[in-house]
């Protein structure tokens, strides 16, 4: 997909965009005006951690029927299964790209916390911006949008100096006292 003139071009070195959900995960590559999907991770709780369940009975004058479900560890475990997948498909990608520099993470906070502390120090080192909102169906030119936006805020931000702050910050005249 191109990516329109008014909107960074990545020319220098390739970006990854990674938009991620709760089990799901979109990973772009921006280079040279285009961008372009390269992988796609989706786990569904539903497939992937199916409730167990067990009724026990007993007959001890009245019949109880007792329910054992261990569904809340099925989903621990997936969420554990997607953030190592996740990670792995980064390092993958990092492998193939050397020359890649940045990567902006687009994912809501509970999720972009754990991927965060599953990627190792380089990887962490190459983390540009993170953005803590749900994109995971979000189109990736919009995603890239969005990062200009914020990039153009952080460095807009000029702070204007009263006169007594330029006094001080005014070059010595160089003449003793």
């Amino acid at each position: 997909m191109q990516i329109p003139k008014n909107l960074p071009q990545f020319e220098n070195y390739p970006v990854l965009f990674l938009s991620a959900g709760e089990y799901n995960a979109h990973f772009y590559l921006a280079l040279n005006g285009k961008v372009e999907e390269i992988d796609s991770i989706k786990m569904s709780p539903r497939d992937n951690a199916k409730e167990k369940q067990a009724f026990v009975g007993r007959k001890t004058g009245m019949i109880n029927l007792e329910s054992i479900s261990h569904h809340g560890a099925y989903i621990e475990d997936l969420k554990s299964k997607f953030k190592r997948k996740v990670c792995q498909n980064i390092h993958n990608i990092l492998a193939t790209y050397p020359k890649m520099k940045e990567i902006i993470l687009f994912a809501p906070s509970y999720s972009a916390n754990r991927i965060l502390e599953k990627l190792n120090q380089p990887e962490k080192k190459k983390v540009r911006m993170v953005f803590y909102n749900e994109y995971a169906k979000t189109n990736p030119l919009d995603l890239i949008k969005t990062f200009e936006k914020e990039s153009q805020k952080m460095t807009a931000k000029k702070v204007s100096l009263n006169p007594e702050e330029k006094k001080i910050l005014r070059k010595p005249s160089g003449k003793p006292y």
